[in-house]
Formats: C-alpha cells, structure tokens, sequence
C-alpha cells in the first residue's frame, strides 16, 4: 500500500509504501529510500489511518501537497508565515 507521508530522513513529503507480512511492516520512502520497520499491529494500523486523516487537513493549509500522485515524486514544504491576529491598524 501507498500513503502520503513525511520522511523523517529527507524531510520531504513523499509517497511512502507499506509493506507488511503477519509480523512486521516495513516504511519506504520513495524519494531516499530511507526504511524502517513497525510491527504488524492494530497500533500501526490505526497509526496510517492516522496519517491519512491528518494529511486531509494539512492539504487544505498546504496545497503543494496535491503534487505528490505517483512514488518518486517529493514536496519540500516552507513554513507558512504566522498570520498575526491582534488589532488591524485603521
């Protein structure tokens, strides 16, 4: 499986793929192939329906996000700058 996910190595937003047996998943990144493995449990389970829920929202803040459609396609993200929420000078 394929989700849209944050590489902790590269710190881009890439498509990640999943692959699992009965015991243990392993988390590629499609830009660095950076791996890593989770055990094959309801907890990583419920981890990617996690990311997957969170990323509908970080897209509508960030749209570059939409780029990401096949493995080997990354989006390196720049801080949105802070809206500044006092008074507005008139």
């Amino acid at each position: 499986m394929q989700l849209k996910d944050l590489c902790t190595h590269c710190n881009c937003w890439t498509i990640t793929n999943v692959e699992h047996d009965s015991s243990t998943a392993v988390f590629t990144c499609s830009h660095c192939d950076n791996k890593f493995e989770l055990p094959w449990n309801s907890d990583t389970r419920f981890l990617i329906r996690s990311i997957r829920n969170s990323l509908k929202k970080r897209t509508k803040k960030y749209p570059e996000l939409q780029q990401l459609k096949v493995a080997g396609d990354f989006v390196k993200l720049q801080p949105k700058p802070e809206q500044d929420k006092g008074c507005k000078d008139k």
